[in-house]
Formats: structure tokens, sequence, C-alpha cells
């Protein structure tokens, strides 16, 4: 912290830790907690990875580089049992039970929420942002500011990781040094993106095999149960939606698109008019 702000290398911490829990809920289903906390004081990154290898097996170290004032780098470090206990987490969710996945199942989250990282880079530093990333043979050497990640389901708490910032990362610079800065909003594409594609994915082949039961609503009331007694055939039950008002689209009980009913060769349809955004999803869910 500097003077009481968040210092560039914390930054890249705590948003990677943030984008982590969403990639995990995207592949998993379920959000892990994250607990994102510097070092203990006078505690070096090769006596934190020592420890943290000793008691859940041999680190797997990645190093994404930002092209960025003060050339940062990230280093993620995985021990074995916290890289196979998220990939299971992904894996189990798909229905699949085989460990012998759990190493790349492992990298395509990582790399998913390293593009993210990307992306949220170039959006606070306003600039182009590339990704660049390998595994690396070892921790990082250096002065190195790192932080551990524990992440932690209801019936589990997972090992931690580390994540070490290398370089000098700055500050994004105050006032505005680029047309793209002095004319918000005229921010191009590449800057607000980050222009970082995800890397193509290979777990996510694997959950499109999943099925998942698929409704249509056309309205829905609630009524007393004396009214209910009283139904015959013939009965007319009215709905909460006008005949002009779209239908929904429901997904394993939650609403993911609105549309108008249409016929097709004989047999319903529904032409999809609307996409709900994620918020609104969450607030159909039960």
């Amino acid at each position: 912290m500097t003077g009481g702000r968040t210092s560039p290398a914390q930054w890249f911490a705590e948003e990677f830790t943030s984008l982590l829990g969403n990639v995990m809920e995207s592949l998993a289903g379920e959000r892990p907690a994250l607990a994102c906390s510097a070092a203990a004081g006078g505690l070096t990154l090769e006596a934190c990875s020592a420890q943290i290898g000793g008691q859940h097996g041999a680190i797997l170290w990645w190093q994404h580089r930002f092209p960025l004032p003060g050339e940062p780098s990230t280093w993620i470090g995985a021990p074995r049992d916290a890289s196979t206990q998220l990939a299971s987490r992904v894996l189990g969710a798909a229905g699949l039970e085989d460990d012998s996945q759990a190493r790349e199942t492992y990298l395509e989250i990582l790399q998913q929420s390293l593009a993210e990282l990307s992306r949220s880079a170039g959006r606070r530093w306003n600039r182009k942002v590339e990704c660049s990333g390998n595994e690396a043979n070892g921790a990082p050497g250096g002065p190195t500011e790192f932080y551990t990640v524990v992440p932690s389901y209801q019936d589990a708490a997972l090992p931690p990781l580390i994540v070490a910032i290398t370089g000098t990362p700055q500050d994004p610079p105050k006032e505005p040094d680029s047309p793209l800065r002095s004319d918000p909003a005229g921010v191009s594409p590449s800057a607000e993106s980050g222009n970082c594609p995800p890397p193509p994915s290979q777990t996510f082949n694997l959950l499109l095999g999943v099925e998942l039961p698929v409704s249509v609503s056309f309205g829905h009331v609630q009524l007393p149960l004396k009214d209910v007694l009283k139904l015959t055939a013939g009965s007319i039950i009215e709905l909460n939606r006008t005949v002009d008002e779209p239908v929904e689209v429901i997904v394993n009980n939650c609403v993911i698109a609105r549309g108008e009913v249409v016929v097709v060769e004989g047999n319903y349809g529904v032409r999809i008019h609307q996409i709900v955004t994620r918020q609104e999803r969450l607030e159909t869910l039960p």
C-alpha cells in the first residue's frame, strides 16, 4: 500500500484472485471463496514455496508478462494438490472422473484467468495489452512481491496458490497522456478489451456433451388451494403475461433467453429475440 492506495503489485494479485473465482464459477458452476493475503513478515518467496510444496506437492509455476510500465510479470505457483483439486471441480461438473486430464484442465483454468487479467489490465492502463505467458522452470528470482491465495468451498478448503509479481509495476498515469485517455467516449475497442483473445479452450469441449433440461414458460400465476380444487376440464387460468409478450426459455431452472412462439413444420418452436444478462439470470434463479 502506498499512502492508503493499493500498490500495482497488490492490484495484480487481488484482480487475479477475483477473476480466478469468475472462471471457476463459469466452468464448474460454483464459485469458491478466495482469500488473498500478503506473505507474513520476513517470509521469503523461497521459504514460502518450500513450505507449501513440501505439504502439498511440487509447485507448477506459470509466468505471464505484461507490456506495461516497469515490465511487470505475474507468476502463479500451484502445488500439485491445489491444481488437481481445482481441475477436479471442473471435470466433475462435466461428469468426468479422469485424473489424467487434471494438468491440462488446470492450465485451461489458469490461462482463462490470466487472459481476463490481461483485459482488465488493458482497461486499467488504457492501452493495448498483448498476452504472453509460459510455464516456468521454477519460482522467480530477485526482488519479488508475493501473495498467497487460498480457495475454499463449503465442503473443503484447498491448498494455497502463490501469486508473485516481478519487475517494477507502476500506477497508470493520472493525467491524460494519449488521445485514448483524452477522449473517454472514444476509447478504442483494443484498449477496452486489452486486445487479448482468450486461448483456445480444451476443457470447454468436455462440457459440450452435457445434457440440460430446456423448457419454455408462457407465464405463471399463484392460486389459492380452494381455486385449484375447483379446476375442471375447460377451466381457464389467466397468466401474468399478455399474448404479445415474449415467452421465456429456461435452462436448468434459469431463464437464459426470451422470444416468440413460432410453428416449424407442424411443431412449436421459439425464435430467440433476447439473451438475458448474467445479472438477470442470477435474479431468476429459484
